[in-house]
């Protein structure tokens, strides 16, 4: 419940930032650099986020977080609506809202094993990512951008105020004893060097999960040359602004909704490794169709096949990391993934947009689509082999034609 209201509110600025960004500014480099502010802090803070994480009581840093969130997103729908925003300042609150998404997202991974037990993880991740992707998608993206028109500030007060009930939800769930974590207890630890050396160590000697985390920050990186100056992309290439440009997000949510609804399921058809590897190779091929076909019919499907495999490697992987790295290390090791896998996403975003104001407003996806496609063919052999090795038939169906 607190994951879809917050979402709602949170789809509502998906769409309403990159408009409100457009007003401000028409350089390249400057809407990149939006992207940028809010994703740089996964680079700069998951690693020393992971090990408070297991360090405190994992709700209490979700609520903490979502309080802070909803006093920004205030912050910004007063400056927006009294029209004091500028650029620079609208960076600065994105960068902390940045922050706070950081030790959320990071914290409520690593707190969902305490509620839900291993053998439900893909079916909870699943239902947790369609939730999030309906309220966020369907019900969100649209509403942000024509409450956008209608008046500047609305959105982002939406957001505040849908934060806000986050944390006070998040505040009433209780951990249930039978599925084998107690309530998590503030730990002292001697120093936080070693626990970030054990973080990094148990990861890097883990080849599954450090293939993983490098072939996740590639595509990561490479996707967000052209997702940093998409607001341009959609106003320029395909004529698509303001209500138009809320409904456009919203059908390129379709194939994310899907791959909600079926992750579980299409890894059980095709297995753990296939999934992953298949995934791979629609976010190393939807940049081409953005490049040669810019027309809304054509980025539609690119992006609801990229939302189907960008779902399903989530709701795969992330159960897969659950599994894999023991409970109390999680928060640590987690960091680490992050660092390596989502970390990279602010700087794709300054490359995507220095590419677009050298060239053109099409060449941040082909580029990337390339990239992807060479990280595929160098590292996709090592990941399907560690991820076959790794998963135990019991946990994980193979497919029918593999007695």
């Amino acid at each position: 419940m607190a994951s879809g209201v917050s979402n709602v509110g949170d789809g509502m600025v998906h769409a309403a930032a990159p408009l409100l960004t457009l007003t401000l500014t028409s350089d390249e480099r400057l809407i990149a650099g939006v992207s940028f502010s809010a994703m740089i802090p996964w680079l700069v803070l998951s690693l020393p986020a992971g090990v408070y994480i297991d360090r405190f009581d994992r709700r209490k840093l979700m609520i903490g977080a979502n309080v802070i969130r909803a006093l920004l997103f205030a912050m910004i729908a007063i400056s927006a609506a009294t029209g004091t925003m500028n650029i620079w300042t609208f960076m600065l609150i994105l960068l902390g809202v940045g922050c706070c998404e950081v030790v959320f997202d990071m914290t409520a991974q690593a707190f969902l094993p305490q509620i839900v037990p291993p053998h439900l993880l893909e079916k909870a991740n699943g239902r947790l990512s369609s939730l999030e992707l309906i309220t966020n998608t369907f019900i969100g993206l649209p509403l942000g951008a024509w409450a956008f028109v209608i008046a500047v500030g609305v959105p982002f007060g939406v957001d505040a105020a849908s934060f806000a009930m986050a944390a006070a939800l998040v505040a009433s769930i209780r951990i249930p004893k039978d599925v084998g974590n107690d309530e998590q207890q503030p730990i002292a630890k001697p120093a936080f060097i070693p626990d970030l050396k054990e973080g990094f160590a148990w990861l890097w000697h883990n080849r599954l999960i450090r293939t993983l985390a490098i072939m996740l920050g590639i595509t990561n990186m490479t996707a967000m040359f052209g997702d940093a100056i998409f607001v341009k992309y959609a106003a320029d290439e395909l004529g698509v602004t303001g209500g138009a440009f809320g409904l456009l997000l919203a059908l390129t949510a379709i194939g994310s909704i899907l791959g909600g609804l079926l992750g579980e399921r299409i890894a059980k058809k095709l297995g753990v490794a296939e999934s992953i590897i298949y995934s791979y190779f629609v976010f190393g091929s939807v940049g081409i169709i953005y490049f040669f076909l810019p027309y809304v019919w054509a980025i539609a499907i690119a992006a609801s096949l990229m939302g189907l495999a960008g779902t399903t490697w989530n709701v795969v992987t992330v159960s897969l990391r659950q599994r894999v790295i023991p409970t109390e290390l999680f928060g640590r090791v987690n960091s680490v993934y992050r660092f390596i896998g989502t970390g990279s996403i602010g700087i794709g975003a300054i490359i995507g947009g220095q590419i677009a104001y050298a060239t053109n407003l099409r060449m941040p996806f082909i580029v990337g689509s390339v990239i992807c496609l060479l990280a595929l063919a160098s590292g996709g052999p090592t990941l399907y082999r560690e991820v076959r090795n790794h998963i135990a038939p019991e946990a994980t169906p193979a497919p029918p034609s593999i007695t």
